[in-house]
This record gives structure tokens, C-alpha cells and sequence, in this order.
């Protein structure tokens, strides 16, 4: 019922839910729409396209249809609105979404459908009456405004969503927060509540006056942060890109002036330990000897090439010259920008899997990928002896799937690289690789894993939990937990997961693989984001830290403090 109300993640609809002062709506906007009226609005003030908004918003009033003239000055309205006072923003969430054609609503459903702004707006009805019930009051396309609620009618619309809110489970409740604290900021302060999908308006924090007005905490949904809860600021160069790689070492980087950082997780807070005037896609980091240890990275300088050429390169540290690699393999083969590893401190690189050649021509089903490459002594790119070719496979999207890479080090010391799902090791003689881990692991993007014992690892794929031995066959772990996004080492021979999504709204848990007990991490945690980019524990100063739009903190014994559950064993 509810989710056909207020479905999630509609296509193409960025969606905002506005609070509406109605008088300033009559009082302000009408006249200085009818042009009565001079004085400067809050839409002036604030939106660089002001007076185009006002001239023709005016156009269609005196002269435009009037089906497309009042869609117009609804939108205007809204972003009018938007300018002066706080709105949330949801992709594919609102309540306009349900009145759509052929939806079905709930026979107690409020009568959202008789709810027009048309009292809004009688000074321009009065100047052209034919707009009197053309007003919008549900989404008609993008770029448009949608269900309308007078203030008056705010609180009933509240005590019904709250109801629906009610029967949800904790992550589906989570979904819906922003909504109800829009509702509820509507009846706290005797405002009307307007939706709208794709306006222009202003950026969140971007009102002028009043710092109340600010939407976060207006709206009490600043997620402030537990009284124990420590934070640190993310490097200013921090993308969507980024990334924790060398285990230990998170890599922020910006395009516009090439630059690359990698920050070390293992302090608190974070210390950036290496800067370079480069714009790396993938780092790898060789496990240190005498000094910080070697970064093998892909990397360019020319980040406006198209297009862009990355070449790999060894480096150390932030001023010393980089150590160019080849940038093709064997017989001119181009690499994966994207992947690189090392195995018994050579460099390893991929060949790049040209996916789009399943579809447009030059690959078929079955033909063979060539396995890794690592560093020879003649200073090129070589097949790595053992490592047996993938073949290629279809993905759900119709292109060639990659193979599933990656790399583990183990408890006792041993590298690991994962090829094709499988993993494989160095020979006693290091001159090439056993396969030693026959995994069939599936394709799983972010690959990461935690020691298991001194001869095996934890792992994720296809979005579980897994255990595999050297020598052995892989174990699932808690069926239940369908969509596990990350695993690393954790503190009581625990692991650290993280979660996507899940109905218990958990962001991840501290696993306890000896008893199947696990301790849930709820967003309050740490500091209320609906996920995180990792989840990481600091074991030189005992916390764990999670980071997505800075890095936060909690001490390990906080966390252990907590109770322990038993781990679930039906849906997550």
C-alpha cells in the first residue's frame, strides 16, 4: 500500500518538498507578479535568473495557455518560496508521486486531490479568471510543481504519512525522515507544504537573514553527532572517487588542478602522508622496508586530455621524481587504468577489458582474457607463469563482465592475488603463482577482505559474507546479511562490516565470527549519514572510525560496551 504511495527511487525525478508562507505568497509574490508592486523579493535577492523568472512568468499570465500559465506561476511561487524558507530534497520520494495516473490509493488516504492553491492566487484569477482550477496539484513532468497543502490542512496530511511511517521497517522509516520533518516544520511554525520536481532553486545553507533559516537545523535534521563522537575534517580535495587503498591509506584527489593525497587511517585524527601535484585512479601501496614504502599508482598530469592517458608510475614520496613504468603490455595491449596491485613487492598491473566489444563486435562469449602482468627484469610488462587466462562472460547489462580482482594479505605474512575469483600465490621459487585459493568468487566491485586465522580470509561477494582457506572451499557466513558493501579486520577478533540498505537501517556491525554474535551499527553512532564510504578500525589509538562526508570516530570500548546480538538468520 505505502509503497506504491510513496515510491523510492523514481527515474528522473529529483524531487523537493517546500514550506510555504501563504500570506507572503499573496501578499508578496502576487503584486510583484501583477506588477503592482516594486520592492524587491526574497527570489531577487537570492536567484541570479530573477528578473527572467518574473518576465516570463508575467508572459504567459497576460497572454499563454492557461493550463501552461498557472503551471508557470506555481513554479515561480515554489521557487519564491525556496528563497525565503527551508525545503529538503529526495530523489524519487514524494507525495505527488502517488497521483500519478493509474496509481491506487489507500481508502483511508487523505483527499490530497482536493487541495488547490487556487485561494493563493485569487488576485490573478480575478485578472484572468480562466486560471481558476488549472493550478497543479500532483507532478505533471519534470521542471514542474506538484501537490499543494494549506497550512491549515498540514497537521491531518502529518498524522496520516506518520501513521503509514509507523508500519514501516527501521530502514524504510529512515527513507521517509526528511519528509516528516518537513510536515512537521509546516505545523510547528502554521506553514503550507509544496512539492516540485527538478527546480532551480537555491543550494542548501545559501538563504540569506536569519541563521534559523537555515535548513538543517531548522528542519532538526542536522544530524548532530553523539556526545561521544569524535570528528575530523575530510581533506579538501576529497571526491566521489575516492577510495582506501594500501589498506591503510585513504586517496583524495582533484581533476581541476591535478593533485593526489593519500591520508593515514591508522592515526587519529587522519594525517596526510603523501601530496603530489598528479591525478592518480588507482594506488597500490608495497609493504614497507626501510622507509614509507613504494606507490605504484596510475596517473597523469593532463587531466583535460580526452582522452585521458594514464600512465603507471613508482614513486616513495611526495617530492621525489616518479619512477615511469611502460604504458602498454605485451604486444602494444593496453592496461587497466583502474588496477594494480603487488605480489612478492613486484608491481602487477591488468590488461583492460574493453567490455563494449561483447556488444559492438570483436569479443564473443567464451573468448579468453589474458591474467595479470608483473614487472620483469627486462623492465616490461609479462604474463605472470600460472595464472590461468578468464574467459568471458555476459553481465546482466549486456556488456563482457570483468573478472573478479583484488588482493589479500594474509595473517602470516603471504600476498594473495585475486584473478578471475580465484586466488593464487607466489611459487617457492617466485617465479610465478599456484592458484591456492579456488573460490569462484562472483563479481563484486570495492573488493575487500580481513585475515582469517594465518592461512585464510574473510571476504565479500555477490554481496555476502564468505570465508575461505588455503587449500579449502569457501564458507557463507550469515546467509541473512544479503548486502554486505565491505569487510575489514576488527578489534575482539571481530570483523568490521559494512552494510547497504538493509530493513534494520544498521550502516554495519562488529561480527563476531567464533560465537555468531554481532553488535549493529546504527547511523546515530556515528553521526547519522544513511551510509558511509567505509568503516575502519584505528588499532594504534583504539577507535573506529567511518568516514563519508568527513571522518568520525568512536572508541573501540564504546563499541564493546554495546550488547551483543545473535546474528539473524532470516532476510537483513
Amino acid at each position: 500500500m505505502w509503497s506504491a504511495l510513496i515510491p523510492g527511487g523514481q527515474v528522473g525525478y529529483d524531487c523537493t518538498l517546500h514550506l510555504v508562507d501563504e500570506k507572503a505568497i499573496r501578499e508578496t509574490f502576487v503584486p510583484r507578479l501583477l506588477g503592482t508592486s516594486d520592492d524587491e523579493t526574497a527570489l531577487d535577492r537570492v536567484h541570479p535568473g530573477a528578473a527572467e523568472v518574473w518576465a516570463q512568468t508575467r508572459s504567459l499570465l497576460r497572454t499563454g495557455d492557461p493550463h501552461e500559465a498557472a503551471g508557470a506561476i506555481s513554479v515561480a511561487a515554489v521557487m519564491f518560496s525556496a528563497s525565503m524558507l527551508p525545503y529538503r530534497y529526495e530523489r524519487g520520494l514524494a507525495l505527488s508521486l502517488a497521483m500519478r495516473p493509474g496509481d491506487v490509493f489507500p481508502d483511508d488516504c487523505p483527499h490530497w486531490g482536493a487541495y488547490s492553491p487556487d485561494d493563493l492566487f485569487d488576485e490573478l484569477i480575478a485578472a484572468r479568471p480562466e486560471l481558476r482550477g488549472r493550478f497543479p496539484v500532483a507532478f505533471n513532468g519534470n521542471y514542474s510543481a506538484g501537490l499543494f497543502v494549506p497550512a491549515a490542512e498540514v497537521p491531518g496530511v502529518l498524522a496520516w504519512v506518520e501513521a503509514q511511517v509507523a508500519s514501516m521497517s527501521k530502514g524504510r522509516q529512515r527513507d521517509h525522515r526528511g519528509m516528516l520533518a518537513v510536515l512537521r516544520a509546516a505545523v510547528d511554525r502554521d506553514l503550507a507544504y509544496w512539492e516540485a520536481t527538478d527546480l532551480a532553486v537555491p543550494a542548501a545553507g545559501e538563504f540569506p537573514g536569519d541563521p534559523a533559516l537555515m535548513w538543517a537545523s531548522y528542519l532538526g535534521t542536522d544530524s548532530m553527532p553523539a556526545t561521544e563522537v569524535e570528528t575530523a575534517p575530510m581533506s579538501p580535495i576529497t571526491s566521489v572517487l575516492d577510495d582506501v587503498v594500501g589498506d591503510d591509506f585513504r586517496m583524495s584527489h582533484s581533476d581541476g588542478t591535478p593533485r593526489v593525497e593519500l591520508w593515514d587511517l591508522s592515526v587519529w585524527p587522519p594525517r596526510c602522508v603523501l601530496a603530489r601535484d598528479e591525478f592518480w585512479v588507482a594506488a597500490a601501496r608495497d609493504r614497507p622496508r626501510d622507509g614509507n614504502g613504494r606507490w605504484l599508482a596510475f596517473s597523469t598530469t593532463d587531466t583535460r586530455a580526452r582522452p585521458r592517458a594514464f600512465t603507471p608510475i613508482l614513486v616513495e614520496g611526495s617530492d621525489d621524481p616518479p619512477t615511469v613504468l611502460p604504458a602498454k603490455g605485451p604486444d602494444g595491449a593496453d592496461l587497466d587504468a583502474h588496477e594494480c596491485y603487488f605480489l612478492g613487492g613486484r608491481p602487477v598491473v591488468l590488461h583492460e577489458v574493453k567490455t563494449h566489444l561483447l556488444r559492438f563486435g570483436g569479443m564473443e562469449v567464451g573468448d579468453p582474457l589474458p591474467g595479470p602482468l608483473w614487472l620483469g627484469p627486462s623492465g616490461e610488462w609479462e604474463p605472470i607463469p600460472g595464472i590461468e587466462p578468464a574467459a568471458v562472460v555476459k553481465s546482466i547489462l549486456g556488456d563482457a563482465e570483468s573478472p573478479q580482482t583484488g588482493s589479500v594479505r594474509l595473517a602470516d605474512g603471504s600476498d594473495v592475488l585475486i584473478w578471475d575469483g580465484d586466488g593464487y600465490e607466489l611459487n617457492p621459487a617466485g617465479t610465478g603463482c599456484t592458484k591456492t585459493f579456488a573460490m569462484g568468487a562472483r563479481r563484486t566491485y570495492d573488493w575487500t577482505s580481513a585475515p582469517a586465522g594465518d592461512d585464510g580470509f574473510f571476504y565479500r561477494a555477490g554481496a555476502g559474507l564468505y570465508e575461505m582457506h588455503r587449500g579449502g572451499v569457501p564458507r557463507r557466513h550469515v546467509e541473512a546479511w544479503t548486502n554486505v558493501l565491505g569487510v575489514r579486520p576488527g578489534p575482539a577478533n571481530g570483523l568490521l562490516l559494512r552494510f547497504g540498505n538493509l530493513d534494520s537501517g544498521d550502516v554495519g556491525a562488529l561480527y563476531f565470527p567464533g560465537d555468531g554474535t554481532f553488535i549493529p551499527f546504527p547511523p546515530e553512532m556515528f553521526d547519522d549519514q544513511d551510509s558511509y564510504n567505509f568503516i575502519y578500525w584505528n588499532v594504534r589509538d583504539d577507535r573506529i572510525v567511518a568516514g563519508r562526508y568527513g571522518y568520525v570516530a568512536v572508541r573501540v570500548a564504546d563499541v564493546l560496551a554495546r550488547p551483543r546480538q545473535p546474528v539473524p538468520q532470516h532476510g537483513s
